[in-house]
Parts: C-alpha cells; sequence; structure tokens
C-alpha cells in the first residue's frame, strides 16, 4: 500500500475547492477511501485545519453549519496521526536546513520518518519535499 503525508493546506483543499486540486491528490484521496493508499501526518494537522475553517468563519467565508459539515467531512478521511514529540528533533533539523517553520518542517519529518511522498499546496514546503526527494507527483 501507498503511503502519502498530507499537510493541512493540501487537506484543506480536497474540501474547500478554494483553487485546484492536482490531479494526483485527487487520485490519492480515492484511493484512501477505497483502503488502496493511505495518509499519515502529524496531530497538527488537527489544529492547523480546524484553525482555517475557524477563520473562514470568521471572515464570513463559510456559515456555522458550513463549518460543522466541512469538519465533520474532513475528520471521515483515512489519517493515521502521528505524535509530534517522537519526530521534533527532526522537524528542528529540517526547519533550519531549509528554512521552514518548524510547523511545515514537522509535515516533512513525518514523511521521511515514514517513507510517505507530500502532498502540500505550500510552495516552501512543496519545494522541501522535491530537494529530499519526498514529493508526492
Amino acid at each position: 500500500m501507498k503511503l502519502y503525508t498530507l499537510d493541512a493546506s493540501a487537506w484543506l483543499r480536497l474540501f474547500l475547492h478554494d483553487g485546484p486540486v492536482p490531479e494526483s491528490l485527487g487520485a490519492v484521496a480515492a484511493d484512501a477511501d477505497a483502503g488502496e493508499a493511505a495518509f499519515v501526518a502529524p496531530e497538527l494537522i488537527l489544529v492547523e485545519a480546524a484553525h482555517a475553517l475557524h477563520r473562514k468563519r470568521q471572515r464570513g467565508v463559510i456559515s456555522d453549519s458550513e463549518l460543522k459539515a466541512l469538519w465533520a467531512d474532513m475528520r471521515r478521511t483515512p489519517i493515521d496521526l502521528i505524535r509530534h514529540w517522537d519526530r521534533m528533533d527532526s522537524a528542528l533539523a529540517l526547519a533550519g536546513e531549509h528554512k521552514l517553520t518548524v510547523y511545515d518542517a514537522l509535515y516533512l519529518a513525518v514523511a521521511r520518518h515514514t517513507g510517505a511522498r507530500l502532498f502540500s499546496m505550500d510552495d516552501d514546503l512543496a519545494a522541501a519535499a522535491r530537494k529530499c526527494n519526498l514529493a508526492a507527483s
């Protein structure tokens, strides 16, 4: 089974449709739903995604009911969550090496640790994943 790390920007893109969904991400999401691929991410993904939805609600982009429905749909995504503590040393090193935030480097650390390919809509994180040969195609 193929393993993919999903960051919050990619996870949100699947549900908010606020930009193009790369064809490969859509295909892998369908495979994950069918049990033919798996997603892995640091627990941080929950906080980042929930915060982004909250901000959209605050700005009036989505309503309370839309937030609840989106969050319920998103939580059905099969993602194995990895504890931060176990990957923090690696995340700190990767943040310095690639000039990333520690938040973003944590996704890269999880991808490296699990051998997963990383999906991100964030240009800097995607570039770092490419440099590490961890970018999903």
